[in-house]
């Protein structure tokens, strides 16, 4: 048996020899053709390779003696889209790489007809033949398993639209989509404050409250695809409206919304502030008080200011709690322009966080770390997301 096999590894190793001989002669011969093809003229040369990608593909695999699948991998393209209620973004990758090829912005227009045109528009205008799937980062709610945006406040014309194979149908690639504080959280997980860990919670907070988990390396979407929304945690069943209509979320407490209500509604009760409005129901309406403005104003030292963000941090800190006992990461991401604001907000909330978890074990080598991605999070996150769900179906 052993000479057995001591003679199939001769065998083999003379074969891959053999093979390897033939394969450098082959690449010689055809390198010193390329060379003297090149010297002669190299426009030409660029512009062949441009116009037949898939030509020169299959004679750099006749070279190689492989059927091209490698190499046409390795020249392949995702487009990722992030579709906000604001703007639409959209940007091609190669293979590997965080650096887009092309990218593309407009406005969404949400509340006129003709969203899906204008996105059609948008990814047409990065669209390559080399293009071999779509990742889209969209509000929600939505079914990731069937691609339907079920119902969005921001684009009220989508109930129910088959937004993935619509987005297939046109322009003949896989598309895969999810909502957009998975696909945050998957790209912060991919590449960003995330990257090494497996279990992670990712939060976004600004105009509302969204996230993400990561459980054991995979991306929790649940049964019915709308798992991990976790702006909808409940911590006061008798508190203020949420932008859904339910009572007591997270978001009606902790966004930028929710903390600039909260003060526009002290303002009205006759709380004191420096921060003089007329009529400050009508400021908030208006855009006009925000929790930037909350924020710079309590970093002068107003009282109301900063009390707005010690509830927001509260409420935060009991929500979080939640997820700790739920899913117990090893890191939380914070994400979302108010986060941005440091102490104002994160020291309430590490009190308060430490005061309602369930037990201290779960803050031992926890990680608070802010989201490293910025506005590319995403684009990133749909990128992600399309390249793993491309290399599950391979």
């Amino acid at each position: 048996m052993e000479n057995r096999v001591n003679y199939l590894l001769l065998m083999n190793r003379q074969a891959r020899k053999e093979r390897q001989e033939k394969l450098w002669g082959s690449v010689s011969s055809r390198m010193s053709e390329a060379h003297r093809f090149l010297a002669t003229d190299f426009t030409d040369f660029h512009r062949f390779i441009k116009n037949n990608p898939c030509e020169f593909v299959k004679s750099v695999a006749r070279v190689w003696d492989c059927d091209g699948s490698v190499i046409m991998a390795t020249m392949s393209l995702t487009i990722a889209v992030d579709l906000g209620g604001t703007h639409i973004r959209v940007a091609s990758y190669n293979s590997e790489s965080i650096t887009p090829v092309a990218h593309f912005r407009t406005r969404t227009n949400a509340r006129e007809p003709g969203v899906f045109d204008r996105l059609v528009q948008a990814i047409e205008n990065v669209w390559d033949a080399k293009a071999i799937s779509i990742g889209v980062a969209s509000p929600g709610p939505l079914d990731p398993y069937t691609g339907t945006i079920l119902a969005t406040p921001n684009i009220p014309e989508w109930q129910n639209f088959p937004l993935a194979s619509k987005l297939s149908e046109h322009f003949g690639v896989p598309v895969h989509i999810d909502n957009d504080a998975n696909m945050a959280g998957f790209g912060e997980w991919t590449f960003g404050a995330g990257k090494g860990h497996h279990n992670l919670v990712y939060l976004t907070i600004s105009t509302g409250v969204g996230g993400g988990v990561i459980c054991n390396d995979t991306l929790l979407q649940g049964f019915h695809g709308l798992g991990a929304e976790l702006g909808h945690m409940i911590v006061d069943p008798n508190g203020p409206p949420c932008g859904c209509g339910k009572h007591g979320h997270v978001e009606a407490f902790s966004s930028g919304t929710a903390i600039a209500r909260y003060a526009a509604e002290q303002i009205q009760a006759g709380q004191k502030s420096p921060l003089r409005f007329d009529n400050a129901q009508r400021e908030l309406s208006q855009g006009q008080l925000t929790a930037k403005l909350l924020a710079d104003a309590a970093l002068q030292g107003d009282p109301l200011a900063i009390s707005a963000f010690a509830r927001a941090g509260k409420y935060l800190g009991i929500a979080v709690a939640n997820y700790l006992a739920i899913f117990d990461p090893s890191i939380v991401i914070f994400g979302g322009g108010v986060s941005q604001v440091g102490d104002l907000l994160f020291k309430p909330f590490e009190e308060s966080l430490r005061e309602h978890t369930f037990h201290p074990h779960y803050l031992d080598n926890l990680v608070i770390a802010k989201a490293a991605l910025g506005d590319d999070v995403g684009l990133l996150g749909a990128l992600a997301w399309a390249r793993y769900k491309r290399t599950r179906a391979e």
